[in-house]
Parts: structure tokens; sequence; C-alpha cells
């Protein structure tokens, strides 16, 4: 939840007694009072009295709470300042013109205002005004594989919320997750509500929700209670694992298993295994025991050497300073994507025979993250790709050793070491354009009456908006654009549209 500015409270707070006391002194002390002054002087003064002995009441007591006073006291939603605001332009236009029709909206609108602040302060402004409640947030699934329906779910046990109020609770679980909101009425308080929302498909990641924020607020938007927070569960999305298209290009590159190769040995040594004997054999390699048990001639073959696994070193670069100033989709996805190659490549040299290792650095851990891939470890190697997360500490050359290994980058953006069993997989980045904020004038973003349909709400969007465009084409260009040519033998991996990723050597 963002810190509201001191100004922004203090106007809201002096706007709740200010404008009523501006509108009873024009009647009071106007020049020729007439039966309209005294009208709205008899009317406005009640009003405006109890409104101020019902905000030093809240001053007296919020002093014990534990959140700041002036957020105890500060009720007033943007639309209920409106109001105060325009009503008393309206006593100050009927006073000048004599309009009595205009004193009578202007009336209505501070009274309606007065009623509204009065049960806000004592109905919602106490200590806890969901004290009874009891508001939990849970994920479903709790950990979720890449591109998995992810659904949100809110418990409320006994709500209090009053008549004419309703609670509404909104909140995201991160920048490239939607934004949830719900509202629960006054005739839903008291009982057991569940609350539900798809927040669209999970983004790979061991993500800590930014917490929902819940308020209690009149129908007529007015009036709000202090605004809480509602924590939720640490939310893991593991990556998914593709096929690799063109995979006989890594084991090409000396990175496959070799040849079986047999060891010379004596006629009488051996014991890989046994068969009958045939014309031509070596008589010293009949094994006569088992021939007197089967009653035929049986020899033994000479032991042969498995397979040679060669051990492949995978790494994962995720060194990128301008991350955490960029405020667009395209490092995260570009992200996802490295981490997608750098797995499915994983599993492309285990099921090709290699010992593969996962070297990675972690942006909570201080040393380089070493992680075996086989089968019995695709779990742990998949926890471990919810992890990745962009990081400005490790450079790639520090995680480099002597072994064969694959390096997984985004880019070559430093001279790339000399090395005869070192080879780059660049990831040619695929991410989506953010969706432009703007919507013709006749329109609103939000449904009619929302408070995001406000001038300087949409202003805000849109600014914030336009900025993520520009973070988005800066990313693009650092993505798209090599400091340094890869060197031959290197590979590009490209995305195709069926999921799967394709390897093309560079020349």
């Amino acid at each position: 939840m963002k810190p509201v500015p001191i100004a922004k409270r203090i106007f809201r707070i002096l706007t709740i007694f200010a404008p009523s006391w501006i509108a009873w002194y024009t009647a009071a002390f106007a020049k020729h009072p007439g039966e309209l002054e005294r009208t709205l002087t008899h009317a406005l003064g009640p009003l405006w009295v109890l409104v101020c002995v019902a905000l030093i009441v809240r001053l007296c007591t919020a002093v014990s709470d534990d959140r700041p006073i002036l957020e105890r006291i500060d009720v007033l939603t943007a639309r209920g300042s409106a109001l105060a605001w325009s009503a008393t332009f309206a006593f100050g236009l009927a006073i000048v013109l004599g309009y009595a029709s205009l004193a009578v909206v202007g009336m209505l609108g501070i009274g309606l205002l007065n009623v509204a602040v009065l049960l806000a302060l004592v109905i919602v402004g106490g200590r806890d005004p969901l004290r009874l409640a009891s508001l939990t947030r849970t994920f479903v699934p709790q950990t979720a594989a890449e591109g998995d329906a992810l659904r949100e779910e809110l418990r409320a046990e006994n709500p209090r919320i009053p008549v004419g109020f309703r609670l509404f609770v909104t909140g995201r679980i991160g920048q490239r997750f939607a934004t949830s909101r719900y509202v629960v009425d006054s005739v839903d308080g008291g009982g057991e509500v569940l609350l539900e929302s798809e927040v669209g498909p999970a983004v790979r990641g061991d993500h800590d929700p930014e917490p929902l924020v819940a308020w209690l607020e009149d129908v007529f938007g007015l009036c709000r209670s202090p605004r809480y927070e509602i924590e939720g569960p640490k939310l893991t999305v593991t990556p998914g694992a593709r096929a690799v298209e063109n995979a006989r290009a890594l084991r090409d590159r000396g990175a496959g298993p070799s040849p079986t190769r047999s060891v010379r040995h004596l006629p009488t040594e051996g014991y890989f295994d046994l068969r009958e004997y045939k014309e031509g054999d070596d008589v010293r390699r009949i094994h006569w025991v088992r021939s007197l048990a089967s009653r035929e001639l049986v020899v033994r073959l000479p032991d042969e050497i498995p397979p040679d696994r060669p051990r492949v070193r995978l790494v994962l670069d995720t060194f990128y300073p301008e991350s955490f100033v960029n405020t667009s989709d395209a490092p995260g996805e570009t992200l996802d994507a490295l981490v997608g190659v750098w797995l499915s490549i994983a599993r492309s040299l285990a099921t090709s025979g290699a010992q593969v290792t996962l070297v990675t650095a972690v942006p909570d851990q201080k040393a380089p993250v070493r992680q075996p891939f086989h089968d019995r470890a695709g779990s742990e190697a998949q926890k471990l790709g919810a992890r990745v997360a962009w990081q400005t500490d490790t450079p790639v050359e520090t995680l480099l050793t002597d072994e064969a290994t694959f390096i997984v980058s985004r880019g070559i953006l430093s001279e790339p070491p000399e090395a005869r069993n070192l080879r780059w997989i660049v990831v040619v980045p695929e991410v989506s354009r953010p969706k432009l904020a703007f919507a013709p004038v006749t329109t609103f973003p939000h449904p009619f009456g929302s408070s995001e349909n406000r001038w300087t709400k949409i202003r805000a969007v849109d600014t914030e908006h336009a900025r993520a465009r520009g973070d988005h084409a800066r990313a693009m260009l650092a993505f798209g654009t090599l400091a340094t040519r890869p060197p031959p033998g290197s590979f590009a991996a490209y995305a195709l549209p069926n999921g799967t990723f394709r390897l093309e050597a560079i020349q």
C-alpha cells in the first residue's frame, strides 16, 4: 500500500468542516441578510457543530490507537471532497444570485456529506472496524507450473459491515499479474463469505505477493474507514521444460556420448556375458563349469567399457543491473525464456547421456548455486528455476571453470573468454508489447461510478504505461543489440509458436 502524502491527508481533514464553515459564515455575515440567509444559517450551524464534536471525539480516541492520528480521522474520499466544495460553491452562487433552488441543492449536498461523515467517525472510525472479521487469502494451486490457470480465494469470516457500508478489497500478486477487486455488501456480514478471482496464467518465479488492501466505504462513496492490509502466502511457480529442436547440434559439438570401446583382455578373462560355443571361438574362453551344467559348450565374452558420460556445465547468465529500474514486463519475460531454454537443454543433454550440472547466481545467496540435473533431481531443478531472478552482484565470468560449459545468456555484452570447451547459447527475446491505456473521451476504462475513472487516476495510469513503453523500448534495444559477436560454434535459441525451442548454430 502506497503511503499517502501528509499534505493530501491534511487537505481532506480540513475539507470535513472547512466548506461547511465557509458556507455558514457566508450566510450568517451577509451584508443584507434575508430569509434565505437566515434559513441557511440555522440549518448549517447545528450540522457543523455536530461534525466538529465528532471530529474532536475521534481525535481523543485516536491517541490510544496504534495507527497515526491523521490516518484515523482521514475519512473523506475524493468524491466526498468534491461534493463538499461543490456544495459550498452552490451556496455562494445562491447567496449572490438570490436563487433559493440552488441553495437547496447545496444544502442537500452538505447535509448528505455531514451525515456520512458522522456515521464514518462513529461507526467505522474505531480502533478496528474489522476486528471481528477473519480475512484469509489463499492461492489455488499453491505451487503451480508456468502458464497454469491461477485462482485467488479470499475467505471472510464474520465481517462486521454496518448498514449503508460495503467492504472493498483490492490488490494483486505482482506487476505481471491481474489486479483483483472484491466487494461485500452489508447483507453478507456476520457469516462466512468466499470470494474468488481468476488472476490469469501463472508467471514463473518465487513470489512474495503484494498485500491486499481492505476498507469500508459508504454506498455513496463519500467516506471510508482506515485501510488494512491482508498478507498472502508465498506463491511458487515452477518453469516448464520444453522440447528442443535440433538438439543434436549440441552433441555434435562435443557435449554428447562417445562410442563404446572394447578392452583387450586375456582369453581367460571376461565375465560380461556368456553364450553358446561357436566354431572359431577360442577354446580358452570355454566356461567348463557352466558347460558341464548345461551339457553344452559355453564361452565367456570380454568386458566392455560403458559409454562415456561427459560432464557438462550449463551456466545461466542472470547479470542485468538495469532490470531494477525497468518498469516494463520485458526483463521478466526475457528471464522466463532464458530459464526455459536452460532447463530444456539440460533435459536434452541428460537424456543423451551427459552428466549435467546447472549453475547460476541467485539473488538471496552469495555463492553460486550448483544443482546436478537428472531424472530424480528434476523437481529440485524446477524449484531452482523458480528462484532465479535478475541480480547485480555476480557476472557470468565468475561462474566459469575448465569443464565443458554452455552459457545461456540474453546476449554477449562483454568480451567472451577464449576456450575450446565453452559454447554460448544466445536466447532471442520474444516479449509482448505493453498495451495502450488511452481510451476515447466518451468512454471510461472502468464501470460507470467507479472512483478509478477520475481524471487524476486515468492520468497516473497513462503516465505509468508511457514509462513502461519507454522502458520496454530500451530493454528491447539492450536485449537485441550484442556488444560482442558470439564466437563461431555458438548457438541461437528461438521460441517457436508450438511452444518449443529451436537451436541454430552461429557460423
